[in-house]
């Protein structure tokens, strides 16, 4: 298929289901029909896994189920325990291959640990699990099966595993041991590019911003995420203050990728803060026509709209302020900031019953908001703790 990417992670999966398809039934049943029919079925698999194409896995998967159906009946035996336990080990295991390739990776995390408990331990199960871990965000527990994989002689040195370590090292906070795997994969290089964009994170998170500049030009220049290391790039020129160059850096982000709304915000912001509302305003209008034909992120959208508002409501423009900053509320109603600058706008005006009614909104949405809470309080003059009754 013209442009599909295939990563690593999805080959090994294609390779062990194809394995645990074609080879597992026979050996475990003892039916030698099995091997001119499962072999197939297991290639077929691969393929549909490889091309991410649920319908045909699950056809595969079918498929070996009647076979293994027919045969039994065909050829009836009993089972062993430990034939039993197999064979649901690697149905665990199958079942888990294919919630992974749906993106449900909770539910796989849950089938692969059923299928070792059952009696299915292989390396590439743990991989699986730590890869599952990683995409939930369970960092820690990625770091400890992935630490325990890098000892291991035949899977240490693959490029999957040593990546994949290092990332999960650096998010769970064992940040010398990510560190140094990084740069280590970098010597090996395996993927240089987004090996500099990850140190690039994390020195500027360690506030090294020296070197967190120097990994970012590095991965630019690689043409790793260049959208995202040019706004990267010029977040850190703007932190040092050197705002022309912060300027040409988010310029150079959107001309690489201008449906890269987070640029949008903040390029907006710097010239807002620059005080040339005629350009803040003209970016954040462009970032809002974008946000209104591709996939929305919400809080972008939300975050767009509020600056938006904010720009016009420094022109006077209050007709236009208060629609912008109430569809940001309509975009994202957690986002607090919105509430906080319309009944600003409200209050600046007089409009004391209308700010209220959106700081009560606000305390609805998010009853511990304690800048909504003591400014709605003032308005009805109740006094605030520890003063006088």
């Amino acid at each position: 298929m013209k442009g599909l990417r295939i990563s690593a992670g999805l080959i090994v999966a294609a390779v062990l289901s194809a394995a645990a398809l074609a080879v597992l039934p026979p050996l475990l049943l003892g039916i030698g029909t099995l091997w001119f029919i499962t072999p197939p079925l297991g290639l077929f698999a691969a393929a549909a896994i490889l091309l991410r194409k649920n319908a045909l896995l699950m056809v595969a998967t079918i498929l070996a189920v009647l076979a293994v159906s027919i045969a039994g009946v065909l050829h009836p035996m009993r089972l062993s325990p430990s034939q039993e336990r197999k064979l649901t080990a690697t149905g665990y295991f199958l079942k888990g291959q294919t919630f992974f390739l749906r993106g449900d990776y909770s539910q796989a995390l849950s089938s692969y640990t059923e299928s070792e408990k059952a009696g299915f331990r292989h390396p590439w199960v743990a991989f699986q699990r730590a890869y599952c871990y990683n995409f939930l965000g369970r960092s820690q527990n990625a770091y400890e099966i992935f630490a325990r994989l890098m000892r291991d002689t035949l899977l240490g040195s693959l490029e999957t595993v040593h990546i994949n370590y290092a990332l999960s090292a650096l998010k769970s906070g064992n940040y010398k041991q990510g560190e140094q795997a990084f740069w280590q994969a970098l010597n090996y290089n395996l993927q240089p590019g987004y090996c500099y964009y990850q140190l690039g994170i994390y020195y500027r998170l360690r506030n090294d911003q020296i070197k967190a500049e120097e990994m970012m030009r590095k991965a630019h220049r690689l043409c790793y995420e260049r959208s995202e290391t040019s706004s990267i790039l010029g977040s850190i020129a703007e932190s040092r203050m050197d705002y022309v160059r912060a300027e040409e850096f988010y310029r150079r982000s959107l001309r690489e990728s201008p449906e890269n709304l987070t640029v949008y915000v903040k390029l907006g912001s710097l010239l807002f803060r620059r005080g040339r509302l005629s350009d803040a305003k003209q970016v954040l209008l462009e970032g809002v026509r974008i946000s209104e034909w591709i996939p929305i992120n919400f809080r972008v959208y939300a975050m767009l709209l509020n600056n938006l508002g904010f720009v016009y409501a420094e022109e006077g423009q209050l007709a236009k302020a208060i629609p912008a900053f109430k569809q940001a509320i309509r975009v994202d109603p957690a986002f607090m900031d919105s509430y906080d600058n319309l009944a600003y706008i409200y209050i600046e005006n007089k409009r004391f019953s209308d700010a209220v009614i959106v700081l009560r909104r606000a305390l609805e949405v998010d009853p511990g908001y304690r800048p909504a809470r003591r400014v709605l309080d003032q308005l009805l003059g109740v006094p605030e703790a520890g003063q006088p009754q």
